[in-house]
């Protein structure tokens, strides 16, 4: 990136950093908090990332989010701070659309199916499709060849297909 000013570095790997947060601890809140958290450390060590190379400053932000990620599961920070128990959500009045709640069903079931894949096949998804990783960075990142990333993405995208088949079959509406 030639212009390393800290709304670029923003923009460009915000998206990263919010995914990489959200695959470990999968809730919405926490990963905004984790995203935050890994900007400010970002903002306060500027002077440190503008020596850094493209490849290096995107590990360092996909590092520094999943290792927050994992120090709130391990504090348990990712719970809900509500009286209302675990589930329960404010009723929405107004009605949606019909595209749009089948467009929220759809994402949903992707996201259970997603969920019940192994967590190496799991995180090589998330990477590619929503952190927008290519190959090489995945494998970059994750130390596995560039073969079996390609293999695994082919894998779970069949297991994926195959559940959404499956839930579809039982389901008419998704």
């Amino acid at each position: 990136m030639s212009d390393l000013s800290f709304d670029n570095i923003y923009s460009e790997y915000s998206r990263l950093v919010y995914w990489a947060a959200y695959r470990v601890v999968a809730q919405k809140e926490a990963a905004e908090d984790i995203t935050q958290q890994v900007f400010e450390r970002a903002y306060l060590n500027m002077d440190k990332l503008s020596e850094l190379a493209d490849a290096q400053l995107k590990s360092w932000l996909y590092r520094v989010a999943t290792n927050l990620a994992l120090d709130s599961v391990r504090k348990g920070k990712h719970e809900l701070l509500s009286d209302e128990p675990v589930g329960a959500e404010i009723a929405d009045t107004d009605p949606l659309p019909e595209a749009e709640l089948i467009k929220k069903q759809r994402q949903e079931a992707v996201q259970r199916a997603i969920q019940q894949l192994d967590e190496t096949s799991r995180t090589i998804i998330m990477l590619h499709y929503f952190s927008e990783m290519t190959v090489n960075e995945i494998a970059a990142q994750t130390g596995i060849s560039q073969g079996t990333i390609k293999s695994r993405l082919v894998r779970a995208r069949n297991i994926i297909k195959e559940l959404l088949t499956a839930e579809a079959d039982g389901n008419e509406e998704i």
